[in-house]
């Protein structure tokens, strides 16, 4: 169905819009009073009314000078819209990039409104795309912040691996009424869109998410700055908690924020360099030198990876201590492992934590996996004959 507000805002360009006095904060208003909340579905024969009505509401707003600076929340009533998404088990990317240029060359507004929408929307296609059906999505087309697109990278793959092996793929996304709010501030303010989408199978049957997302104007384009999918059980929910209230444009550049993602899956380049050489020769005298925490860093990155053979050569080789077999351990099925997801949670903040040691071969890492620092955990380690420090088997429970 045709949208009426296209022509709407068609016709106030050539017409009011076009006045030197009507300002963007007034324009700012106009649109406030299109994108309220409204309960019914327009028809096309209504838009020359409703076109009528806006016109004398913009003349009246300008002339009284009424026009605030405050940007209420606006719901649109155009939903709930289908996006079809086809079946594809290849890792390909989908279509051409589009370009969601801004209204205005240095900041956003309420004009930017619908131009915002179409890129969360097509930023949840391709997102829901990647993870279920396995197709490939290029980040960089939405998102203008470097530390937020490999949260994104790493988000997707955690997300694929948990379904893309499942035969029931996405079929298309219904997305429901949105909500647009415009925030100013001295970077030229940026919108908040709160998005429902219900996630359609082929074979039947869905679910829903609520994804909340903050955009700025970068160089002339819009692009996403945060982005956040609530739920118990989301990837969001377990990785940066579910307190999280989305309304700080700049939080990916806060470099203790971003620690808080990089310091779990991320390695030192010396770590890095361990851990590549003893995962292809499994030789524990690479190993040699090591802290603790390093030894649970390198566990952590594993289990992360489900690399589960670099997992099982960490563990301590004291035969006494042992508790099952290396051909036991590939029996253990992919479901008793814990995934990536619940792995970033029990592990947050092991490298902060402290080493105790409690014999003349045994210590743990005790840390504190919540940021309130009431619910402490223990990481527990084990010094073989050589002095090399390893992981307990089953070392925090």
């Amino acid at each position: 169905m045709k949208d009426p507000m296209k022509d709407i805002k068609k016709s106030l360009d050539a017409t009011v819009f076009k006045n030197p006095q009507f300002t963007e904060k007034n324009k700012n208003a106009v649109f406030q009073e299109i994108h309220k909340p409204k309960k019914v579905y327009l028809l096309p024969t209504l838009v020359g009314g409703l076109l009528f009505t806006v016109l004398a509401s913009a003349g009246i707003y300008f002339a009284s000078e009424k026009l605030g600076s405050e940007s209420p929340v606006a719901t649109e009533p155009n939903g709930p819209i289908t996006t079809e998404i086809p079946p594809n088990h290849g890792r390909e990317g989908m279509q051409a990039n589009p370009v969601y240029a801004a209204k205005n060359e240095n900041e956003v507004s309420m004009l930017d409104a619908e131009t915002a929408y179409e890129l969360c929307v097509d930023a949840l296609t391709h997102y829901y795309n990647a993870i279920w059906n396995g197709t490939d999505i290029d980040l960089d087309q939405f998102i203008g912040n470097e530390n937020l697109k490999l949260y994104m990278q790493t988000k997707v793959e955690s997300e694929y691996k948990k379904y893309g092996s499942l035969d029931s793929k996405v079929e298309r996304l219904e997305i429901g009424d949105w909500e647009v709010k415009f925030s100013d501030d001295e970077k030229g303010g940026y919108l908040y869109l709160e998005v429902p989408v219900a996630i359609q199978k082929h074979h039947g049957g869905g679910y829903g998410e609520v994804t909340e997302f903050l955009l700025r104007n970068i160089d002339g384009k819009l692009a996403i700055v945060d982005w956040y999918t609530g739920g118990k059980d989301t990837y969001d929910y377990v990785v940066r908690g579910d307190q999280q209230k989305i309304d700080d444009p700049d939080i990916w550049n806060d470099s203790e924020w971003v620690k808080k993602f990089k310091s779990v899956t991320g390695l030192f380049n010396f770590e890095q360099k361990v851990y590549d050489r003893f995962k292809l020769n499994q030789d524990v005298n690479e190993l040699t030198g090591l802290e603790p925490i390093s030894i649970a860093k390198l566990y952590v990155y594993a289990s992360y990876h489900q690399d589960f053979e670099t997992v099982y050569a960490l563990y301590t080789d004291r035969e006494d201590h042992i508790l099952w077999s290396k051909e036991e351990d590939e029996k253990i099925p992919l479901s008793d492992r814990g995934t990536p997801e619940k792995i970033l949670q029990t592990f947050r903040n092991i490298e902060k934590g402290s080493f105790v040691q409690t014999g003349e071969y045994e210590g743990y890492i005790e840390f504190y996996p919540n940021s309130d620092r009431e619910e402490k955990s223990g990481f527990s380690l084990i010094r073989n004959e050589e002095g090399i420090w390893q992981v307990a088997f089953l070392p925090v429970q």
